[in-house]
């Protein structure tokens, strides 16, 4: 439990560029990353004792091949699924490996390529077979009945979500609109051409009632955060609340939880109950306490349900409540200042936690949020984070 009382930190952070390359190799993303953050951090590749890969092959790097090829010894190791979502997971894994006394500074990857492994929901990508098995595929998709891509799920949440409270899809629309113009700020960023709301509502349909520009961008590139225990650095960045993802009957990876999609109810989170989760009694805080927040994006709709489903809406109601400029920078709760997952890069929230390290340091220039003191990074499937400036 001691890292979460700010005992654990970022130490450092580090990217590859952002960009569709699919002549480079997976390595060199990692390698960029890694080196970046291993300089960000003032450590020498030899401190490092503890390696977690969050997206392995194909379409990354195993543990084994990274610490191979740049030289590495940890002494602790460990991978997840090579989906979305599992940014916080990787940082949580990690900080507990430090509390435990398990390694002293981890390295967390995220490492991948989509732009040279065919097009979701093709026989060519190598997740293809992986929506026939029981029960569907990770993303809800149902391959047997022809839903074979991500966007499948996510469509149909939020068909259901409209015609459940009654709200006018075309609000959407605040979302990939607010989070372009932060990415018009951001030198990183792969999506830099402003967009119009016109052009938002004449982009293609993709599935009903999602269109092209509510879809995040594929990409390559890669991202490095290393934990260590706090310390007195003042550039640290301390993490103070932590939850997992949930899972089981009432959870749908691209609705949120309770809205009745698949075996779900119909029970969503009372407001007072989505503000009691265990992020915020860990960093004893509440939605109000928090200055930027970075939401999981892959999808429009998705930054919805983790707004209600993390207190600071009422369920049904996040589509009125991010109207009129509130995620926006010098809104009320600036989200995605860097551009998010739809305009930035599509790395898995990798870039959103690096984005929220970054104003908490105070370096994101004309992005950067006012006193910005305590950050959140949270998804749709429960997963969360806060993050604390060091001084």
């Amino acid at each position: 439990m001691a890292f979460l009382d700010g005992m654990t930190a970022i130490a450092g952070v580090g990217a590859s560029r952002f960009e569709r390359r699919p002549e480079a190799s997976v390595l060199e993303f990692a390698g960029d990353a890694l080196n970046a953050a291993l300089a960000d951090a003032g450590l020498d590749k030899e401190q490092i004792d503890g390696l977690i890969v969050q997206v392995g092959s194909p379409r990354g790097a195993d543990y084994d091949t990274i610490a191979l090829t740049f030289g590495l010894s940890p002494s602790y190791c460990g991978q997840t699924w090579a989906h979305g979502r599992f940014a916080a997971s990787v940082i949580i894994q990690a900080a507990m490996a430090v509390s435990a006394g398990l390694a002293t500074r981890v390295a967390c990857l995220m490492a991948m390529k989509n732009s040279d492994i065919g097009r979701m929901g093709e026989a060519d990508n190598p997740f293809y077979h992986e929506q026939f098995r029981e029960n569907g595929g990770p993303h809800g998709e149902e391959g047997h009945i022809g839903m074979s891509s991500p966007i499948a799920g996510a469509a149909m949440g939020f068909d259901l979500y409209c015609r459940r409270y009654g709200v006018d899809r075309e609000l959407l629309a605040e979302i990939p609109l607010t989070f372009r113009r932060h990415a018009l700020l951001t030198d990183d960023a792969i999506m830099r051409t402003p967009m119009t709301a016109e052009d938002y509502r004449s982009s293609r349909p993709i599935v009903d009632p999602l269109r092209l520009f509510d879809c995040s961008p594929v990409g390559d590139g890669a991202v490095c955060v290393i934990v260590a225990a706090a310390g007195a650095d003042a550039r640290e960045v301390r993490i103070t609340g932590a939850q997992g993802m949930r899972a089981g009957r009432n959870e749908f990876i691209f609705a949120p939880s309770g809205l009745g999609m698949a075996q779900q109810s119909h029970k969503r989170l009372t407001r007072e109950d989505a503000c009691r989760q265990r992020v915020y009694e860990m960093a004893a805080a509440r939605p109000d306490d928090i200055d930027v927040l970075g939401l999981y994006d892959s999808f429009s709709p998705l930054p919805l349900y983790a707004l209600e489903d993390f207190g600071f809406c009422r369920a049904g109601e996040a589509l009125h409540w991010i109207q009129g400029g509130r995620i926006g920078l010098g809104g009320d709760l600036p989200t995605n200042t860097a551009g998010g997952q739809l305009s930035q890069a599509q790395l898995n929230g990798w870039g959103q936690i690096r984005e929220l390290v970054t104003q908490l340091r105070g370096e994101a220039e004309q992005r950067q949020v006012p006193d910005a003191a305590r950050a959140m990074w949270a998804s749709v499937g429960g997963d969360a984070l806060i993050l604390e400036r060091s001084a």
